[in-house]
């Protein structure tokens, strides 16, 4: 595409460019950068894409954007925008014809709920007969072919790249988790959704946004003019006060729903199994009677919140109801690992204290046996979410382990010494055990016949961040492996006492 020719699709961009420049990519990253791309230097975190300009350059970019005055050390095409975040984002939109404004999308933003959500909505989508795509935490998918997740939401080029692969596989639908970050970050700035669902807001990512109001402002952008989204249908978690606030400020279609008697969809009854749940949900389109393998209070709100998604969207209610019942379960989300124990273990992705409190109501109201907890707390992200959550674990369980999430670049007996002080508010007793291995194997062994342990934090990842480097560490697998090693030293053991 000429250069020239991408700066006419971007409404109220006018910028004179040498008219033969041809633009074969976008990149944001000059490690990335390809001969012919358009790079464009945006400012993160921790780096900024103007230090790198002179890389990309030397890689062959065929044009540079920046956002301030630059000088090259000869001369090349040079584009001085506004704001590069939003450029970005014009500019991919512009390069690959706007693949989003010719699907029908549904964005899901919130603290917890947000990836449940996506595969119930992907789900019914498949029911119905549909090609859809998934973007978010665990994954990003084309219908079953999966493509790894660096962000809970993509990079502006890198998600409109996905959609056009989308769009040209012949995906007409897709469900995309849309976090705070890539709103503020404008990631889906411009991006088309057809319904946008706002699951629930509690303390997250205040290292980042400082405060829960600023929190809820970064979530609102989806729901508004400033995110420029062209959203139809709000779904909006009536029972959250966020929510709340919300459905009053939004100007656009409301569908509400909760257990409160006004929703548009509405629990009529419900029955918790620590092997699924029975539900019975009122709706616009008539009632649903529901059957599903997802267990606790805090998957109800997300199967209402698919629903509200999708009938929204014409879906009829029967693939909704077969669609949610077809999902089996969500890697990490209170994902059971089985290895013929005679207790239940738990994998669950709760990383904040409102997910880990509902993590611990959930189970506690399933199970009369011990609730075993290991947890930690991330390091270089929100502290003052440590002793809360200690609070909140020794609160609700009969045992707590604290130990290592994702350290990173902090010490972890240093994260462990500001959970600590919420962990001697609580009734129960705690251990300190930095390394995590050590933490489960720890809490299996002390399991017996009805207990459970509960292993929360880290979910589906299969790797822990300790200093600068990711090391292989899933849950799942840790768990499967302790469990065997504890059956196999207990079976010598007996063995041992049979030989005497």
């Amino acid at each position: 595409m000429l250069l020239q020719e991408l700066i006419r699709r971007i409404p109220g961009l006018a910028i004179e460019v040498d008219p033969q420049v041809q633009i074969r990519g976008i990149s944001y990253d000059s490690r990335r950068v390809s001969a012919g791309d358009l790079f464009i230097a945006i400012k993160g975190e921790e780096t900024d894409g103007a230090w790198y300009v002179q890389d990309a350059v030397a890689r062959g970019a065929a044009a540079v954007a920046v956002d301030r005055d630059l000088v090259l050390r000869h001369e090349f095409p040079v584009l001085v925008v506004q704001d590069a975040r939003e450029f970005l984002a014009e500019a991919s939109r512009a390069f690959f014809s706007d693949p989003a404004s010719r699907m029908q999308l549904v964005a899901i933003t919130g603290t917890n709920g947000k990836t449940t959500t996506s595969y119930l909505v992907d789900a019914i989508f498949r029911q119905a007969g549909l090609r859809s795509c998934t973007s978010g935490t665990i994954e990003m998918k084309i219908s079953d072919l999966p493509f790894p997740a660096v962000h809970t939401t993509p990079e502006a080029s890198d998600l409109t790249a996905f959609l056009d692969q989308a769009l040209r596989a012949g995906c007409t639908h897709g469900a995309l988790e849309v976090s705070s970050h890539a709103l503020i970050l404008k990631r889906v700035y411009r991006t088309h959704f057809s319904v946008g669902v706002f699951c629930n807001l509690t303390p997250e990512h205040l290292d980042f946004h400082h405060d829960m109001e600023s929190y809820y402002q970064a979530k609102r952008i989806l729901f508004t003019d400033e995110g420029a989204n062209s959203i139809r249908f709000a779904v909006i978690n009536a029972d959250d006060t966020y929510g709340q606030r919300l459905m009053s400020e939004v100007p656009i279609t409301t569908v509400s729903y909760g257990f409160a008697t006004n929703a548009d969809v509405r629990v009529l009854d419900s029955r918790l199994r620590m092997d699924g749940t029975s539900l019975h949900l009122a709706t616009a389109y008539g009632e649903l009677h529901i059957e599903t393998r997802l267990v606790g209070r805090p998957n109800i709100y997300n199967i209402m919140a698919a629903a509200g998604a999708t009938l929204s969207l014409g879906i009829s209610p029967q693939h909704v109801r077969e669609g949610i019942e077809s999902l089996s379960g969500v890697p990490g989300r209170l994902e059971p690992v089985r290895c013929g124990q005679d207790f239940t273990v738990i994998v669950d992705y709760a990383h904040t204290p409102d997910a880990l409190e509902k993590l611990l109501l959930t189970v506690r109201q399933l199970t009369h046996g011990r609730m075993i907890t290991v947890f930690g707390c991330g390091g270089d992200r929100d502290r003052k979410k440590r002793p809360m959550m200690g609070v909140i674990a020794t609160r609700l369980s009969d045992f707590v382990i604290a130990t290592s999430d994702n350290p990173r670049r902090e010490d972890p007996l240093r994260i462990l010494a500001e959970i600590e002080p919420g962990l001697k508010q609580g009734r129960a007793p705690y251990r300190l055990l930095p390394d995590r291995r050590e933490a489960i194997r720890t809490a299996l062994a002390m399991a017996h016949n009805g207990d459970v342990v509960l292993l929360a934090g880290k979910g589906h990842e299969n790797h822990q961040w300790i200093g600068t480097q990711s090391f292989p560490f899933d849950d799942r697998v840790v768990a499967q492996e302790l469990i065997h090693e504890l059956r196999n030293a207990q079976g010598d053991r007996d063995s041992g006492e049979l030989h005497q």
